[in-house]
């Protein structure tokens, strides 16, 4: 078979409903291929008849039999090569099929010593065939098929001289069956709506956050919505990037990034953190929103102490291969600050903005003066004497200015046992 990549053009639009043509033209090309096996099906069954039973009423309409395999095979095969073919072939069931299929049996009522039973076959081929139309995913191709159909197994019925309740219950039949397949396409289309929200909604959380916390916030109603609330803010950034990447290929600094992040954000996630964005060779994370944390200081500087550690893990791979070391600077400050979703309604970002996040920021800059690879503030220290004394050990770095920002800041290291 030819490629199929035909089957949706270039044309721009809706996600969704490019995914539903791709699906109606997918299932067209599955309804002519189970159309074309059907009907060859039902041929053998006329040569075997022809040939093996004498006086059979088959005779008299196996050149239509043969007839509407012609056709159905022309519009299989032509539907795999043309669009056009292939997006008229959904009519086909009630243009082509049905009013052949019911002109067979119409013949086979004249010619039949049973015509009763005859005729009630028509009906299940019409169901059939009613279900096979609802392959193409449209509401109004069954509509035509039922009113087709309709009209053609009265036609039979009337031949055949059934009773009035028979001519009641047969096309009452076909329209509770044609309704409920009707219904299906509706349906689909939602569930595919519901699933790809949902996904969509995972899939944002799992770029911000842990998979503990992501299944704590999913179930909310609007996770995103802005709030004003203490936070602990932490930021990461790689020394003398520019200097390492400019003797890597593009490739090898995607790839080089990619390994750092992939260690710190696992940490940040590990102790409950809420990854904020990547800074190309660095990155903003966050702990206390959208969960609370009591302790999210402690957190913050816990995950930063295993940060560095997963940074020395990092540097003895690369020390074995010849790659340049690594070496970073963390710098985290406790505060208020605004977090929710920020940005235009097609593209917005789970952010925190204010003083908090520029001072964590300053702090960080602040990392290479002091030839060390983390600096709190006097914010956090406070707040983790008060949860725990002993665990961690703070060095005073001295106070220092920071921009925009009145008043000097007392900083402060850790001393790593």
């Amino acid at each position: 078979m030819k490629d199929s990549s035909f089957l949706i053009d270039g044309d721009e639009g809706d996600s969704l409903e490019k995914s539903l043509q791709e699906g109606r033209l997918q299932n067209a090309l599955l309804m002519n291929r189970v159309r074309f096996v059907l009907i060859t099906s039902f041929v053998g069954i006329y040569l075997y008849a022809i040939t093996a039973v004498e006086g059979t009423v088959f005779r008299s309409t196996w050149v239509y039999i043969l007839v509407l395999w012609v056709l159905i095979s022309l519009i299989f095969f032509w539907g795999r090569r043309s669009r056009f073919v292939l997006e008229a072939s959904r009519f086909a069931v009630p243009l082509v099929d049905i009013p052949t299929v019911s002109w067979i049996q119409y013949q086979n009522v004249v010619n039949s010593d049973d015509s009763d039973t005859t005729a009630v076959f028509t009906l299940a081929i019409i169901l059939c065939l009613t279900a096979m139309s609802s392959f193409s995913l449209r509401s109004r191709h069954l509509i035509l098929t039922a009113i087709v159909g309709i009209a053609c197994l009265e036609l039979v019925y009337l031949t055949a001289g059934l009773s009035l309740i028979s001519l009641l219950t047969g096309p009452m039949l076909i329209l509770i069956t044609a309704g409920m397949l009707s219904w299906f396409p509706q349906r689909q289309k939602e569930l595919i709506c519901k699933a790809a929200d949902r996904q969509a909604k995972r899939n944002r959380l799992a770029r911000h956050f842990s998979p503990g916390v992501a299944e704590v916030i999913e179930g909310r109603d609007d996770p995103g919505e802005g709030e004003a609330c203490e936070i602990s803010v932490m930021f990461c950034d790689i020394r003398d990037f520019t200097g390492i990447s400019e003797k890597l290929t593009p490739s090898e600094v995607v790839q080089l990034l990619n390994e750092f992040h992939g260690h710190m954000v696992e940490e940040v996630f590990r102790f409950g953190g809420t990854l904020d964005k990547y800074l190309g060779d660095g990155l903003l994370a966050y702990f206390n929103a959208p969960v609370r944390q009591t302790d999210h200081c402690l957190r913050a500087v816990r995950c930063a102490v295993a940060m560095e550690e997963a940074l020395e893990t990092l540097n003895q791979s690369r020390e074995s291969t010849g790659q340049a070391l690594l070496r970073m600077g963390i710098g985290i400050h406790s505060g208020e600050a605004v977090v929710g979703d920020i940005g235009a309604s097609h593209r917005r970002e789970f952010t925190a903005i204010g003083d908090t996040v520029n001072v964590a920021s300053r702090l960080q800059d602040l990392t290479k003066d002091h030839q060390c690879g983390l600096l709190v503030s006097e914010a956090v220290v406070s707040q983790i004497s008060q949860v725990e004394k002993r665990e961690i050990t703070f060095r005073e770095k001295g106070t220092v200015d920071v921009r925009g920002r009145r008043g000097k800041l007392k900083i402060f290291g850790i001393e790593r046992s």
